[in-house]
């Protein structure tokens, strides 16, 4: 062992077993090889805390500690720049560029500026701390979650801007921004109300407060007063910086505002053709009268009710200012442009199918487009079809958009341009899949003037949380399935994805159990017999999240990945089965048998941006299986070609409302009188 201290510690945080193949950790062992001296090792086998921090600060003999993940990233050169740069120096911090998802090649190029600054993580992870100083500043911080430690630390010792060293570094995860975060059940403050005057740190603390507040609103309760989250809106002013919020947490940009006060409880959110919707916040539990009752939060020891209303457009603050444009000022008709799009590089979902039958009924709407990526397979199909396609999220796209009537989509893109987003503007959303689950806290951070639902059992649901936007009329797509359903080729499984394996690397996602999963079932020899006795195919549709990892599945000659579209898919198979994808109620639509696969139900949502809001045991459409082994035995008897009065009465309940035959004609008839 060398005599001399070491410079660096690593901490990789890894609760149980280490994945020694991760890129992570091979390339942290070649540097601890090749710098012996200066670089130590350290596996923290729980998940990091703010005490269990400070007690490895009061452990460790390094100058300087970095906090890692296992399934984390950083560039080749992270280790040998962080070292060189730390050697001769005796600084406070230091820290990579940091990034969501994949490293650039050319790290240098990337903009530091205030989109960096808010899209930015702002954990722990992958900043050099010195580890003294760390000590230090936790004697007065050690209370804040681990989550703001980076945050407090550099208020604490006035660290106003920090120039990252040209080296990159992925927390691998965008999961933040879609749930927001909770802090750890005593934690009484976000982070200490020390004044600073550097907009990087207000950026990022306005960040850090909408999580924060996204997070609450799954959480339901905190220890952090209101006072305190007044306190930290109106000390660094952060009401000035509630623009980079709003884009695409809505919600949490008019809490903030609520929080900056004075001014009212109800906060406008979105404007709508007979009116705009506000969202009111209050202190004590309010009764709701004839608002919609959304939140009852505890924070501290304050209640905080959150309810939602509609109201005139005369009531909304700045109506019919001068220099002001009103979207909704004209009326739709012959002379609308409006824009229809699915996904940027595939069609075939709901807003192609509408789209195909507004044009047909309505020729004289002569500016209606489908917007596409030109690279999309698609492309073509849709411009034999006749299809007026326009190129998405192009220039041209954006005109066309700021001078639109109307926006119909499957999917919610914060598209915004001069001004004009769809919080002011008109929006059909047509859904791409239906909500099974409980996603209250997505769909009320959306924007939309019709919310297409399909049966009674959702229409129900949605109405409990935007009752005039709501539309009980079925998908697009399902009136194409039921006339095309064909002759039976396939069985079809379409599993969807996991949220917290979006961004990690390609060892973490080989050896997780969702990869395991569906490769035991895929190469089960008793269905693989089954398939070549019988001459069957099991076709494999890959959510589209998932087709990148498509060369970790075992594929055969009788299970092969799917390169059929949806609709063909569906309604050419025999037997559709998933695990959670609501995609198979496409296939219950049209009477084809369906099941489910739930291997991994007791971890599922623990780490998805929403809870079960349907008991599949006792609403779905099919058998629930939780063994693969019993899945397979229902396929090789061949138990689902057997008819079930139960599965038939439930979907008859499910889809209660929705007319086949007059999908379409519903969604044209509600959107052409908006």
């Amino acid at each position: 062992m060398p005599d001399s201290l070491p410079l660096l510690t690593v901490v990789l945080e890894e609760p149980g077993p280490l994945d020694r193949e991760s890129a992570t950790f091979r390339r942290l062992l070649a540097a601890r090889l090749r710098y012996e001296s200066q670089l130590r090792i350290v596996h923290f086998e729980e998940t990091l805390t703010t005490k269990a921090i400070a007690a490895l600060c009061d452990s460790l003999e390094s100058k300087y500690v970095v906090f890692m993940r296992a399934t984390q990233q950083l560039s080749p050169s992270y280790l040998a720049t962080m070292l060189d740069y730390l050697e001769p120096r005796n600084i406070y911090l230091a820290e990579p560029v940091v990034y969501a998802g994949a490293i650039p090649k050319n790290v240098s190029a990337t903009k530091i500026e205030d989109a960096y600054c808010y899209a930015r993580d702002t954990d722990i992870y992958g900043v050099v701390f010195n580890t003294g100083r760390l000590a230090l500043a936790l004697e007065a911080i050690g209370d804040v979650d681990r989550s703001a430690l980076y945050l407090s630390y550099r208020l604490y010792w006035s660290i106003g801007a920090v120039k990252p060293l040209s080296i990159g570094f992925s927390v691998a995860t965008d999961t933040k921004a879609a749930i927001g975060l909770s802090v750890e059940s005593d934690v009484e403050r976000l982070v200490p109300l020390i004044a600073t005057a550097s907009k990087e740190l207000r950026i990022y603390l306005v960040r850090y407060l909408a999580l924060f507040l996204r997070g609450l609103r799954a959480e339901k309760a905190t220890q952090v007063s209101l006072n305190h989250l007044r306190d930290v809106v109106r000390s660094f002013r952060l009401v000035e910086l509630v623009r980079f919020v709003e884009p695409l947490q809505p919600f949490e940009a008019a809490w903030i505002r609520w929080l900056g006060g004075p001014g009212p409880e109800a906060r406008p959110f979105k404007q709508l053709t007979g009116g705009d919707s506000y969202l009111l916040f209050s202190e004590g539990e309010q009764e709701s009268g004839d608002d919609l009752l959304l939140y009852r939060l505890t924070c501290g020891g304050d209640v905080l009710t959150i309810r939602k209303s509609y109201r005139p457009h005369d009531n909304r603050p700045g109506f019919g200012r001068a220099g002001t444009y009103d979207f909704y000022s004209r009326p739709i008709g012959p002379q609308s442009t409006m824009l229809f799009f699915d996904r940027p590089m595939q069609a075939d979902d709901n807003a192609e199918h509408l789209y195909e039958y507004f044009t047909r009924k309505h020729p004289e709407y002569t500016q209606a487009y489908f917007a596409l990526n030109p690279k999309s397979p698609d492309w073509p199909r849709l411009m034999d079809k006749g299809f007026k396609l326009l190129p998405i999220f192009t220039t041209d796209f954006y005109e066309k958009f700021l001078i639109s009537d109307l926006v119909v989509s499957s999917q919610i893109y914060n598209v915004r341009y001069r001004g004009k987003s769809f919080a002011n503007s008109r929006f059909v959303y047509l859904q791409h899949g239906i909500q099974l689950n409980d996603m209250t806290d997505w769909v009320l951070s959306k924007y939309y003037d019709v919310f297409v639902a399909t049966g009674e059992l959702e229409a129900d649901y949605m109405s409990a949380l935007a009752p005039n936007e709501t539309l009980n009329s079925g998908l697009p797509r399902y009136e194409v399935l039921a006339r095309e359903k064909s002759s039976p080729t396939h069985l079809l499984f379409m599993p969807t994805w996991r949220f917290n394996l979006h961004q990690v690397s390609a060892e973490s996602f080989s050896k997780s159990e969702y990869c395991r999963a569906i490769n035991e079932l895929i190469t089960d020899p008793l269905l693989l017999n089954h398939l070549r006795e019988t001459g069957r195919v099991l076709e494999v549709k890959l959510h589209p999240n998932v087709e990148k990892r498509a060369g970790h599945f075992k594929f055969s000659e009788h299970v092969i990945q799917s390169e059929l579209g949806y609709r063909e898919a569906i309604t050419s198979a025999e037997m559709v089965f998933t695990d959670y994808s609501s995609a198979v109620l496409d296939a219950a639509f049209i009477e084809t048998p369906i099941a489910y696969y739930h291997w991994d139900a007791a971890d599922f949502f623990r780490e998805q941006p929403y809870e079960a809001r349907v008991d599949y045991s006792y609403d779905g459409l099919g058998p629930v299986f939780h063994k693969h082994s019993d899945l397979v035995s229902h396929i090789v008897q061949e138990d689902y070609l057997r008819s079930n009065q139960l599965f038939a009465k439930r979907r008859e309940t499910f889809f209660r409302g929705v007319d086949p035959a007059n999908i379409n004609a519903s969604i044209v008839e509600r959107m052409l009188s908006l």
